[in-house]
This record gives C-alpha cells, sequence and structure tokens, in this order.
C-alpha cells in the first residue's frame, strides 16, 4: 500500500509542476497556461476560464506544461469521427479538473456518434422510449415542471402555491390585528390623558378657587369692610272705606 502511494504520488508531483503557477505575495497561487502578460496584468487560463492578475501583486512565475495544453495537444491528436477517442480524452480531462473541456469532448463524441451511451450519460442525457434526451425534455415529456431549479409536478406547484398564498394571508392577518391593537392603545392612552388632566384641573379648583366660578357667578373682588345694610321703613296701614248708611 504504502509502495502504491508512492508511485501515485511520482506521477501527480511532475504533473502539477508541469503547470504554469503563478505565486502571489499574498500567499495564493494560481496553476494554468499564461496566456498572455504585459507591464500590467498576466492572463492565466485555469482551465475554467481566465483570470487577470496584477503585476504588481505577483512574487514569481514557474512556467511550465499545464494540464489544459496537455488537453490541448491530444485533442489535435483525436481524429473528429473516434468518438471512443473523444470520450476517453473527456473521462482525462474530467480527473483533471478541466469541465469545461471535458464537455466539449463529450460533445465532439456525440458529434461522431450520437447514440454513445457514455458520451450521452456524460453530458446528463436519458434514454427515452429509445431514443437519448436531455434531462430537461424528459422530465418535459413526463409532465413536470421547473420550479426554482427543481422539477416537479404541476400538483406539487399548486401545493406550494397555495401553502403560501395561506401563509401570506395570515400574515397579513396578524398585521392588521396588530395596527388594530396598536390603536386601541393609542386611543386608551388619550384618554387617560384627558381623564388626568380633568382630574388635576378639578384638584386646582378645590385648592383655592370658588367652585362657583366654574358656575359663571361669584363677586369680581372680596369686600375688605362689613356690609351695611338699610332698615326697611315699616308699610303703612291701607285706608278702607267707611260704609255709607241706608
Amino acid at each position: 500500500m504504502k509502495s502504491a502511494a508512492l508511485a501515485l504520488a511520482a506521477v501527480l508531483v511532475p504533473l502539477a509542476a508541469s503547470a504554469d503557477e503563478i505565486f502571489l505575495k499574498s500567499g495564493g497561487k494560481l496553476s494554468g497556461r499564461i496566456v498572455s502578460r504585459n507591464e500590467t496584468t498576466i492572463e492565466i487560463d485555469v482551465g475554467a476560464g481566465r483570470v487577470g492578475v496584477p503585476a504588481a501583486s505577483v512574487l514569481r512565475i514557474e512556467e511550465g506544461v499545464s494540464a489544459l495544453q496537455e488537453y490541448e495537444a491530444r485533442a489535435g491528436r483525436v481524429a473528429p469521427g473516434d468518438a471512443a477517442g473523444w470520450v476517453a480524452l473527456g473521462d482525462w480531462a474530467s480527473g483533471q479538473g478541466l469541465g469545461a473541456q471535458a464537455r466539449e469532448a463529450y460533445h465532439r463524441a456525440l458529434a461522431a456518434s450520437p447514440d454513445d451511451p457514455r458520451a450521452n450519460e456524460a453530458v446528463g442525457n436519458v434514454r427515452m422510449d429509445g431514443h437519448w434526451v436531455s434531462e430537461e425534455d424528459s422530465y418535459r415529456a413526463r409532465g413536470y415542471v421547473q420550479f426554482e431549479g427543481d422539477w416537479i409536478t404541476p400538483a406539487e406547484q399548486d401545493a406550494i402555491l397555495r401553502e403560501r398564498e395561506a401563509e401570506s394571508a395570515r400574515q397579513r392577518e396578524q398585521q392588521a390585528a396588530g395596527t388594530r391593537v396598536r390603536e386601541a392603545e393609542a386611543r386608551a392612552d388619550e384618554a387617560e390623558a384627558r381623564a388626568r388632566e380633568a382630574e388635576a384641573n378639578a384638584q386646582e379648583s378645590a385648592d383655592g378657587v370658588p367652585l362657583w366660578y366654574a358656575w359663571g357667578g361669584g363677586p369680581v373682588v372680596w369686600p375688605s369692610r362689613p356690609v351695611v345694610t338699610q332698615p326697611i321703613a315699616p308699610s303703612r296701614p291701607v285706608a278702607r272705606p267707611r260704609a255709607v248708611p241706608r
């Protein structure tokens, strides 16, 4: 087992060292194939795409033969009609982490042999009614619909939408109930404030202001001397007419 691991390491190390490697001042590293460089930027193809690296952030560069370069060299040796050769190259590229190149090789195999099982499976096609179709077409043929990235039945979609609408209605009702509670509390606070104001006014009247002032009466100035009243003259008797003798 130990010897097998050492042999595997011996195979992998030269492969890793064969790529163009850009060592960054931050401690990172990019491996791939350098496709262009100038005084300000270095562009490297890492297989999944191209990355531009500022030249000022590069510590050093170690050039070699990358897996991408190896793929391009191998692809140049595969005949257009060699489906098995393209499948093998796709498997190799997939093992090297070159996803885009692997898909390219599998599609080249399908162009040479549309019914090749390995190439169809590799790109996600499925066998249906004796024909290879894409996964999307197979789902649609079976009546599925795509909903938020998943394929589900129309009944499942309707159930999800109904549940979401019911939940939205519950949330709206909760919000409306909360608004009604806050409005009722505001009215109660206002009524309590008016009651406290009325109580304060009543207390102020009891502490020094005559209560009849609230009725609109009472003297403007309190008298400081005794009040003298004039005696009332007695009324004279009223003379009655005398009776005349007959």
